[in-house]
């Protein structure tokens, strides 16, 4: 079985890499593979000739999106066109990773199910929605997981950036009217390595149990860390972003954790459990 991983340097990659055991995986940044290059992409897939492919690229900057987005949809729709087209006759299945900004955001704060109708607020989640499009309009044999909130062992994640600034400011200002679920990579990716093995095809919500403000989340991350840090309740608009947000995106895991007959752990478990045993504030 052969693997090829792209987005390699990446938190979600990262526990791809330490968590598959069997077959030969590659894995590429986009120093080696560039996505959005269509012919790297095309000579990539045909000199490795890859089982799976796991496509932990992405162009995630969601403002930056706003006044880039050809970049956005070149990297986060077009390349899934063609990572399809380029996979058909080797019969790769292709897992991809979607997100909660497909969605508009709800007022009764009941979680998003796979059935419910995609309205994103910005380009960012346009042009997540349309990768998912192409990914499934040009092939059959893909597995599409919706996720939310992602932190890990890297960088890009809200618990990194809050480290960042309880170093530098005395105290920090949270939006209380963003709701979704904190998603940890090593949840992701154990039930997308489950969902491989069991060859599952299709669209999956993956998160955690419940939802969360990101002002809570952050309340939680420093309670958890033990460390005093003074937060301040605010809005989205306080920060004028160039990217609006979804009030309540959160999302429902059901489908999938019926499939597999396993109850899924709240969020704060899987917190927790990354804040004592992997990373430390």
């Amino acid at each position: 079985m052969k693997y090829l991983i792209t987005g390699s340097n990446g938190q979600l990659a990262f526990e791809f890499l330490n968590k598959i055991k069997k077959g030969d995986v590659y894995g590429f940044d986009i120093d080696k593979l560039d996505i959005s290059d269509e012919k790297s992409l095309k000579e990539c897939i045909d000199w490795l000739k890859p089982d799976i492919i796991i496509n932990c690229a992405a162009y995630n900057n969601v403002d930056k999106a706003e006044s880039d987005s050809e970049a956005a949809y070149k990297v986060n729709a077009y390349a899934l066109r063609n990572m399809a087209l380029f996979s058909h006759k080797y019969k790769t299945k292709i897992v991809h990773f979607s997100t909660d900004y497909v969605f508009c955001g709800k007022e009764d704060f009941i979680p998003y199910g796979e059935e419910d109708a995609p309205a994103p607020l910005n380009k960012y989640g346009m042009s997540k929605l349309e990768g998912e499009k192409l990914l499934y309009s040009n092939y059959e044999n893909f597995l599409i997981f919706r996720v939310s909130w992602l932190y890990g062992r890297g960088k890009q994640n809200f618990i990194y950036k809050l480290n960042e600034w309880s170093n530098k400011f005395s105290e920090i200002k949270v939006s209380v009217d963003e709701v979704s679920v904190p998603t940890f990579t090593g949840f992701v990716a154990d039930i997308s390595i489950k969902s491989i093995d069991s060859n599952l095809k299709g669209l999956f919500h993956l998160v955690p149990k419940g939802f969360v403000s990101r002002y809570d989340w952050s309340k939680k991350v420093f309670n958890i860390a033990g460390k005093e840090v003074k937060i301040i309740r605010a809005k989205q608009s306080d920060f004028n972003l160039p990217a609006k947000r979804p009030s309540f995106s959160a999302m429902s895991s059901q489908k999938i954790s019926v499939f597999f007959g396993i109850n899924f752990e709240s969020w704060d478990y899987y917190l927790e459990r990354y804040l004592k045993e992997g990373e430390k504030l």
